[in-house]
């Protein structure tokens, strides 16, 4: 790297935007944090915790979700959903130009207009990577800056599971519950399955191919349109195929490729099965990576650079995602949103109190690679370095020296002194708790 071609924060260095500078500096980088046995704990607790806490909504085993659901008890979960500014805040088109008041009122009417029937829940899986949306529409619901979408909830990779909970009235959204969010998703986007079965079957296999780079495109067919922009995000995974050697004059061999089993949505919306092919050179593993925290840092550090997309917009990520997505890597299922992350994880934790001080001796125990959290925004520990406390994040930015704020809006590395853009704190003094994955679950 040249320095002059990189900007960095005061307090840090060009060298430290290299996860070998904070790992060599660490003790039993390459141990392993986790059995898989204990990974498969972790994951049953934060199902347990999502329970007992009512937040199951944001965290959800749908193996076990209900086939049938009062018609009530699906209003009340759509109107959960709706944010409490869609009745005041302005609604703008992508493009940032305001619309009429009265289309808030047909949206209203399209997620709220159900039938009045009894139905069976079916189960379906998105054959692209979407948007999960808390109202069906495409507009946007902001308060100051077009990039933060309040209707934006989270984004929903290829081959995700959901069930399907309702249709819109205009029959082009499902509201469906993700094993991470509830929210409203576009009908061709996704595929319904005659049985639970085949989705439960899908996602339970144990020969996967894991995308381990921020993205990881799947081979297009010229022949098939829907399938030129698909890809994988850091951390998801589809099954893994035996490759068949046949002639196929329209599409590509599969030589120098994995071949992985991809869902599709027929004529008639429902789901099958098709052979996609992803290239051997891309930055994948048959299986899950060991959890140490040499990975954990390597993984962060794929995504330095990267700008921040607001609930996944933009194909990009946000703070929780960030996390989320690395620990996908390792088999840990973290929830979205980083409030919700710092209540579900069952990992004990150091709770950080008092003043900048008194919170830098709590910090010096965590090990690197755990997450840190503060209200509303979550964080990658890097480590010490000469006195300092640095973390690798996808945030907002920072305020300098100078009283200056200074927009990042992506993943960059700085010290825990640096004060945030919203308030004259700085990081270390709004630490809320870092929870000690390496350490295990908590012990009851």
């Amino acid at each position: 790297m040249h320095k002059q071609y990189f900007m960095v924060p005061e307090g840090t260095s060009i060298e430290m935007l290299s996860p070998k500078f904070w790992t060599r500096r660490i003790t039993g980088q390459g141990k392993r944090w986790l059995k898989e046995s204990e990974l498969s704990a972790f994951n049953e607790e934060l199902l347990t915790n999502a329970e007992r806490t009512g937040l199951e909504r944001f965290y959800r085993n749908l193996e076990e979700f209900p086939t049938r659901v009062e018609l009530d008890s699906i209003r009340a979960m759509i109107g959960e959903t709706i944010p409490e500014g869609f009745f005041t805040r302005t609604l703008v088109s992508p493009e940032g130009e305001e619309v009429p008041a009265e289309i808030r009122d047909d949206i209203l009417e399209n997620a709220t207009n159900l039938m009045n029937q009894d139905m069976v829940l079916q189960m379906g899986l998105t054959t692209r990577r979407t948007h999960l949306r808390a109202m069906p529409t495409d507009l946007i619901l902001v308060e100051g800056f077009l990039d933060n979408d309040d209707l934006q909830l989270t984004s929903v990779s290829l081959g995700s599971p959901f069930v399907a909970l309702a249709r819109s009235r205009d029959k082009s959204w499902l509201f469906v519950q993700t094993r991470t969010y509830r929210g409203w998703i576009k009908g061709d986007h996704v595929a319904v399955a005659k049985n639970r079965s085949d989705v439960i079957y899908y996602c339970s296999g144990e020969e996967f191919l894991l995308a381990c780079g921020s993205r990881v495109e799947i081979e297009p067919d010229p022949f098939l349109p829907d399938t030129w922009d698909l890809f994988l995000q850091m951390g998801d995974r589809l099954p893994l195929e035996k490759p068949k050697d046949v002639e196929n004059p329209h599409s590509q061999g599969p030589y120098g490729c994995y071949a992985v089993k991809i869902p599709f949505r027929n004529r008639k919306g429902t789901l099958e099965f098709r052979t996609g092919l992803i290239r051997a050179s891309e930055d994948v593993s048959r299986g899950f990576m060991k959890l140490t925290t040499k990975n954990v840092l390597k993984q962060a550090f794929k995504m330095l650079g990267e700008r921040y997309g607001w609930g996944g917009s933009y194909n990009r990520r946000d703070c929780s995602r960030f996390i989320q997505d690395i620990y996908k890597c390792f088999g840990l299922e973290l929830p979205r949103d980083s409030g919700v992350q710092e209540k579900l994880i069952p990992s004990p934790r150091i709770e950080f109190t008092g003043s900048a001080e008194d919170r830098e001796m709590q910090l010096a125990s965590l090990r690197p690679g755990n997450p840190l959290y503060m209200p509303g925004h979550t964080m990658i520990y890097l480590g010490r370095c000469d006195g300092r406390f640095y973390v690798i994040h996808d945030g907002s930015g920072y305020t300098d020296r100078h009283d200056r704020q200074v927009s990042v809006h992506g993943v960059f590395v700085m010290e825990l002194s640096l004060r945030t853009i919203k308030s004259q704190k700085s990081y270390i003094e709004l630490l809320t708790s870092a929870p000690e994955i390496d350490k295990g679950l908590l012990k009851r």
